[in-house]
């Protein structure tokens, strides 16, 4: 991706993975859009204006999948790794945007064999879970399906956070008892529970989603973090 700034606003050539979008019920109402970007060191001056404005308010996220004590410090990580990263590189770093202008949520992974997901957080609002959902059905059908390995990810046992891996289909492998537990999904559970994402996604919130593969001109005007 090739950022510039355009009067002082975000401006870059994004790497667009999927858009979802969720169509009024009602008349007058707003039709609720997420959209899912890759972002990598390429979009340093991007990434940096957030890392600006990280610590500005403090995040909650009673479902995160995080390593960090909260949310913020776990954002920082997550765009600090990106920072590394580039187009060639197997590890990556989703980012999710609301009506092209919130910043709601980050997903990042490494795939050095077995896909890992290091961490999974949503915070805005009403549409929160949907983002995070977003968020990891994009990362099975980019990351996961591809692959044609199992998939993990360690979480803290009876967390919200643990509680929601179990129900997309992560299961338990015999372990010892330590404070952040291993999860893993099958290779053969991976495609079908991609399917479930996303029927999840389209049958329960409505969401017509649609993937994207080329790249996109985005500008996030006044966009909130």
């Amino acid at each position: 991706m090739q950022i510039q700034s355009v009067n002082n606003t975000p401006a870059f050539q994004a790497n667009h993975l999927r858009t979802a979008v969720k169509l009024a019920q009602n008349a007058g109402q707003h039709k609720a859009a997420i959209d899912i970007y890759s972002i990598n060191k390429s979009d340093s001056e991007f990434i940096n204006k957030l890392l600006l404005k990280l610590d500005l308010k403090d995040r909650a996220d009673g479902t995160a999948v995080k390593e960090k004590r909260n949310i913020n410090d776990t954002i920082r990580s997550v765009l600090t790794k990106a920072l590394h990263l580039d187009e060639k590189s197997n590890d990556g770093v989703y980012m999710a945007v609301e009506n092209g202008k919130r910043i709601s949520g980050f997903l990042d992974y490494t795939n050095g064999g077995m896909p890992l997901i290091k961490s999974i957080v949503s915070w805005r609002g009403k549409e929160k879970n949907n983002v995070r959902m977003n968020l990891f059905s994009e990362f099975l059908h980019k990351v996961g399906i591809p692959s044609g390995e199992d998939i993990a990810v360690y979480a803290e046992p009876k967390s919200k956070g643990h509680k929601w891996l179990l129900e997309q289909g992560f299961t338990i492998p015999a372990q010892p008892a330590f404070t952040r537990q291993r999860l893993v999904m099958p290779q053969e559970a991976v495609i079908a529970n991609t399917a479930k994402s996303d029927r999840l996604l389209e049958d329960n919130a409505g969401m017509k989603i649609t993937q994207n593969s080329e790249r996109t001109h985005i500008e996030l005007t006044n966009f909130e973090l």
